[in-house]
């Protein structure tokens, strides 16, 4: 990074250099667009001293890869790089220390602070919408990812309101609705333009994210048989646009490939396909590890550390979250997710220590209080604090503390409230058969009749798992009907 040192002149306003030679080029890859010179002292924001960078800048592969990805810290840190600056120098014009600038571009929580990005965004000349702020004028191609299908998507949560047993989800309709918004194109025409590669750049990178996060929140009120056969659609058409595509945009989307394959995996797994969820899970995991990105490497760790809680096979619990910890520089969301995921191992193995100290070192995390907002998927981005709280007690329930567990469960009934619905309902599962172990069988009844209403139309796989758990006092009338009730779902 070229850098000024004061030489006795009166120092000059730093000017937009056009066309910057070779070695204005950073150890990142990022030019340097913003001489300094002067004393660095003087230096203020972009109005009184940063000249704007050219257009060129914001739509270069690193900005644009930065914005698809949803990370507002690396935007802010190529943006900070082609003025030129410092670390130290934007904390000074901003009032921050270097090392929470460092924080911010490496990924923490400070990076999704709507306040901090706006501060910083306008100091640097950054237009608000890259940052996943609002703006007046927000950009088209992101309305025409979100209309199509978020009108669709509403559609089918009206019907589902109803929640009438075999209510039918239009997959074709859903289908087409995702491909004409990522390609512009109807579904047939867009296999084409796919085929002959010509819909591999970052705008259609940056879509497919947006539909990534919009079948992702689906999922809590559509469920698995509405969503999977569009995912595994949009799945073979990201990997055919992958094999037609070269040099970085092909590992993008190799990357992006890895993130709808989790999800698939996810959605067998709500549907009691452990086998097959297993499987797409470790094909994520194997794309994710070819194209770079740790955070998806380790959580496709923590979802394989999942699957083998299913099995009651703590050994693998435990290992499968360390792996996941082994993985450098990954997100705080991600790494609670892993310390929360081992914590539940080590419950089943009936050890307590290493359980609460894998929830305490969980709880030292920064943490946000509810996810951040994008329209942009990211690994992780739903937990935050109020899933670590209600995870807390599960744990205690699984270690054999009941009356701590319900106690838990009842004081942070607001914490559970901000989960999804899906969750909410598994959580609530286990708290009815929290009650029905301390002899509270009515009211296990009826919080169980509860969280399967909850968990109707939607990962009604897991909620009726955990009910399933209330068999054993079934000879209580209470109880006898909602057990006949799951076999009739059966």
């Amino acid at each position: 990074m070229h850098r000024s040192t004061s030489d006795g002149h009166q120092p000059r306003p730093r000017q937009l250099i056009a066309a910057p030679p070779s070695h204005a080029v950073t150890a990142h890859g990022v030019t340097a667009y913003n001489r300094l010179s002067g004393p660095r002292a003087g230096y203020r924001p972009a109005a009184a001293g940063l000249s704007p960078l050219p257009a060129e800048f914001w739509r270069s592969w690193e900005v644009t890869r930065a914005v698809a990805g949803n990370t507002p810290g690396t935007v802010i840190a190529l943006t900070r790089q082609a003025h030129g600056l410092s670390q130290a120098e934007l904390g000074a014009l901003a009032g921050f220390s270097q090392s929470a600038i460092s924080r911010l571009e490496t990924g923490g929580n400070l990076g999704y602070d709507i306040r901090v990005l706006r501060s910083l965004g306008r100091l640097l000349g950054v237009p608000p919408r890259l940052l996943g702020l609002a703006d007046d004028s927000p950009p088209a191609a992101l309305e025409s990812v979100r209309l199509p299908i978020v009108g669709r998507l509403e559609e089918l949560a009206g019907e589902s309101s109803a929640a009438l047993p075999g209510t039918a989800v239009d997959r074709r309709t859903l289908l087409d609705a995702c491909i004409a918004a990522v390609v512009g194109a109807p579904t047939q025409e867009a296999w084409r333009l796919v085929d002959d590669g010509r819909v591999a750049d970052p705008q259609t990178v940056h879509r497919l994210l947006v539909v990534r996060r919009l079948v992702n929140d689906a999922d809590s009120w559509i469920g698995a048989d509405g969503l999977a056969p569009a995912v595994a659609e949009l799945y073979r058409l990201i990997d055919l646009m992958r094999r037609a595509a070269s040099g970085g945009m092909r590992q993008w989307l190799l990357d992006v490939t890895a993130l709808y394959a989790e999800f698939y995996g996810w959605l067998r797994q709500e549907v009691g396909d452990l086998r097959g969820a297993a499987e797409w899970t470790e094909r994520s995991l194997q794309q994710a590890q070819a194209a770079d990105d740790r955070d998806l490497v380790a959580y496709a760790y923590v979802r394989m550390a999942q699957l083998a809680e299913s099995d009651r096979d703590d050994d693998r619990v435990i290992g499968l979250s360390r792996a996941a910890l082994r993985e450098p520089g990954i997100c705080a969301q991600v790494r609670a997710l892993a310390l929360q995921q081992e914590a539940r191992g080590h419950a089943i193995a009936g050890n307590a220590a290493a359980c609460m100290s894998r929830l305490d070192e969980a709880r030292g995390l920064d943490l946000p209080d509810a996810p951040p907002w994008s329209d942009r998927y990211r690994v992780g981005y739903y937990f935050d604090a109020n899933h670590l709280k209600i995870q807390h007690a599960s744990c205690l329930l699984e270690l054999g503390r009941v009356r701590d567990a319900i106690t838990f469960y009842e004081d942070h009934t607001d914490s559970r409230e901000h989960l999804c619905r899906w969750e909410q309902a598994v959580h609530v599962a286990r708290l009815a058969r929290a009650y029905a172990l301390v002899g509270e069988l009515d009211r296990a009844a009826a919080v169980g009749t509860q969280a399967l209403e909850m968990g109707s139309g939607t990962a009604s796989t897991l909620v009726v798992e955990e009910l399933r758990k209330l068999d054993v006092w079934d000879a209580v009338p209470a109880i006898a009907n909602l057990t006949a009730e799951l076999d009739r779902l059966s």
